[in-house]
Formats: structure tokens, C-alpha cells, sequence
């Protein structure tokens, strides 16, 4: 595998050799009420399985990986409705959509490792009012069987203190992938696993992990690994059959200090044939020794 990036009109496109790998969405054009964000769809394995869904009908904001902030103080960053626990259903509330507004790169290109990619945004609220910078690191580089990706970010709140919330039903907040089919689809789940030795979404659902895969339902599997620094860690994950995501918000708000920052970083692993758990427990242990700063 040869690794290459290519900056585009939308953002940039990844490469191996002449075939496509993922392609960054980072000022797209979208409804005010999808709170626009930047995103990763598609995203395929190396033999061109398809991971990503892309702005299904049931959630257009929904956009394959994506980072999705349900509250961010009184801005909604997810997209879509609100939970209102006083009224005990899903609503749209006007007035609360806001933006990560993709700033621009500052670094893209080869490496001896694969491809490295910096970017900055800055975060608006419903009135365009910036709320947080963030900084955005992205390298990508070949592995067995596939390629594995490190996303690390560094939030910066402007103005005042931020504090950042899941759904008040659901929970769900934060760096999430949409699978859509063949890979997965509410017919067709995915086979979850997690480090703690659980299988399947629902019993992973809302429970601490170090790690969590999903296998396709007609091959290749992704895995995405929580950073022993980050926050909370191991966090609680939120799964459904179509959906992976690292819930830091999951069991309660996180407020970020005016002069603080919070930083995350993840490992996302592809690959289109089956990986055990001895294999994912090898990649959390090298990742859990990565701890450089680069966002």
C-alpha cells in the first residue's frame, strides 16, 4: 500500500496508488439544521468495501465519521432535534444549530509513515458567535491487512468557559461512524466486539471499553481505540447496529476551563480481514505508547 492525499474543492481525498480510500468533507455546503461539520464519507477498505453511510434519510446529519457535539453550552453541533426530557420527545428547536467552520490546512502531504494532515476550525453558535477553536490532527499509514488512522484533536473554548453534553435520551456525543450497508444496516448489523470480551451492540451499549470493532456483515471490519489520556478512559461506547462511538459524554456533561483545553486522540483501524481480539489488544497496546502531541 502507497498512501498519498490530494486537497480538493471539499477538503482532501485519500490514496492508495490510483484507488480511492476516504475522502474529507470539510465545507461542504449543508442545512442549518444539520449543524454543517466537517466529515470523513466515503470511507472504504483497502479492496474498496464501502464503510460509510452518508447522509441517510432518516438522519441527513448523519455523516459518516464525523465529530458531533449534541450540546455545546446552549448550541446544538450535532444536527437535528433535540431530546426535551419536560416534553419526553425528540423536537427541533430553532434558533440552537450552530457550525465547525472549517478554517483551512496548514500541513498536508507524505510521510515516510503514509500521509499527515493538519486543519483548523473554529466553532459558531446559532448566531455565529464563535464559541471554541479546535485544531485537528489526521495521519494515516499502512498496517496489515489494511490501514489504520490517528485522529487527535485539541478544543479551545473562546469567550468563556464550554461545556459539552450527549443527548439527554440516548447519550450519544463526540467522534461517531455511521456504517451503512452492505457493511451495516438495521437488517443487516454489524458484529460488535469490545476489549471487556462483550459482543454484540446491545451489550455493548453504554459500557467502558478500551476499544470496540465492528465486522461487516459481508466482510471487513473497522475498530476505533479510546487513548488512555483522554478524559474518562476507558469510556462507555455508544453502539447500534450501524452505528460505533466513543461516548465521553455519556454519564454526565464535561465542562473545559476558559484557559484550559481538552485534547482527545483515537486510533481507527481498517482492514478487510477479520482481526481477533489478540490483534486489537496488540494495536491498544501500541497505541496506548503514542504520546505525542500533535494538534
Amino acid at each position: 500500500m502507497k498512501l498519498s492525499v490530494r486537497e480538493t474543492i471539499l477538503g482532501f481525498d485519500l490514496f492508495d496508488g490510483e484507488t480511492p480510500l476516504a475522502v474529507y468533507r470539510a465545507c461542504e455546503h449543508l442545512p442549518r439544521a444539520d449543524s454543517p461539520k466537517p466529515c470523513f464519507a466515503p470511507i472504504y477498505t483497502a479492496s474498496g468495501r464501502l464503510v460509510t453511510e452518508y447522509r441517510p434519510a432518516d438522519h441527513t446529519w448523519h455523516t459518516g465519521l464525523y465529530y458531533g457535539w449534541v450540546h455545546a453550552n446552549e448550541a446544538n453541533l450535532w444536527g437535528g432535534p433535540w431530546y426535551l426530557p419536560e416534553k419526553d420527545k425528540y423536537e427541533h428547536v430553532e434558533g440552537t444549530h450552530g457550525v465547525q467552520r472549517h478554517d483551512g490546512f496548514d500541513d498536508m502531504g507524505t510521510t515516510d509513515a503514509g500521509v499527515r494532515v493538519r486543519e483548523g476550525l473554529t466553532w459558531l453558535d446559532a448566531a455565529d458567535e464563535p464559541m471554541a477553536t479546535e485544531r485537528r490532527a489526521w495521519d494515516f499509514e499502512p498496517c496489515v491487512g489494511g490501514y489504520r488512522w490517528r485522529i487527535e484533536t485539541a478544543i479551545q473554548p473562546v469567550g468563556g468557559p464550554l461545556t459539552l453534553g450527549a443527548s439527554r435520551k440516548s447519550h450519544y456525543s463526540g467522534l461517531e461512524l455511521r456504517l451503512g450497508p452492505p457493511f451495516a444496516s438495521n437488517e443487516a448489523a454489524a458484529g460488535h466486539c469490545c476489549s471487556e470480551g462483550r459482543q454484540g451492540h446491545e451489550q455493548i451499549m453504554h459500557q467502558p471499553a478500551r476499544w470496540v470493532s465492528a465486522a461487516g456483515a459481508q466482510g471487513g471490519i473497522v475498530a476505533l481505540f479510546d487513548h488512555p489520556t483522554n478524559p474518562r478512559h476507558p469510556v462507555p461506547w455508544f453502539t447500534r447496529a450501524n452505528l460505533l462511538g466513543a461516548g465521553l459524554l455519556i454519564n454526565d456533561d464535561l465542562t473545559i476551563g476558559a484557559d484550559d483545553t481538552l485534547r482527545l486522540r483515537y486510533r481507527l483501524l481498517v482492514l478487510d480481514d477479520p482481526a481477533g481480539a489478540d490483534r486489537l489488544q496488540d494495536e491498544f497496546a501500541d497505541f496506548a505508547g503514542d504520546d505525542r502531541t500533535e494538534a
